[in-house]
């Protein structure tokens, strides 16, 4: 690959969604935990990208800088969302009659046991990752999520390396201390 081909897959944007679309689309989707709200991020990650490609040094793979970009769009996006919290009554399962008139939501509560509980801590955990301050959240879907090494998460974060591992290390005890409380609370309740 030429020195010239990262730089010209962020000036065409169907090679830049083809090479970035999906790592932009998932990390997005990670940090404002809705497929929406990370379809946005992304959309507005690929505007800036092609805006503002002539700033990319070419260095190295730009995949650290289409990071940053996607953190910001992303923060910007889950901080306005957890000002307002949205439901999209799109995405609610609704039940019809013969005559197909709307009957309402169907009632998902009686879902065999072992469904239930694989869903329950599923959402545990996304709340979990969703409470954590903002650059907490970052480091644990950078690094425990998505994969990006310490260093270099360390560096989208501008942070010392020791600083964004002591960072991940209190969003992990953060999430355990969370999870902790859902199991002793869903074992008290099967005890009882």
């Amino acid at each position: 690959m030429s020195s010239d081909a990262p730089i010209s897959a962020l000036l065409d944007p169907e090679l830049l969604i083809e090479r970035y679309g999906e790592r932009i689309f998932r990390l997005a989707r990670r940090m404002t935990n809705n497929d929406a709200d990370a379809e946005d991020a992304m959309q507005n990650t690929l505007i800036k990208i092609l805006k503002n490609a002539g700033s990319y040094r070419g260095e190295s793979d730009p995949m650290g800088w289409i990071y940053r970009i996607t953190l910001n769009e992303a923060r910007e996006i889950h901080r306005k969302h957890k000002r307002r919290p949205a439901v999209s009554l799109d995405s609610l399962p609704i039940d019809f009659d013969e005559s197909n008139h709307p009957t309402g939501v169907h009632d998902f509560s009686r879902r065999p046991d072992k469904d239930a509980m694989a869903g329950e801590v599923d959402a545990q955990i996304r709340e979990a990752i969703d409470e954590l301050p903002d650059g907490y959240r970052e480091a644990v879907v950078l690094h425990d999520l998505e994969g990006v090494p310490y260093a270099e998460a360390a560096k989208l974060l501008d942070l010392s390396l020791g600083g964004f591992k002591t960072r991940l290390h209190r969003a992990r005890l953060h999430l355990r201390k969370r999870l902790d409380q859902f199991f002793t609370a869903h074992d008290a309740k099967d005890r009882s």
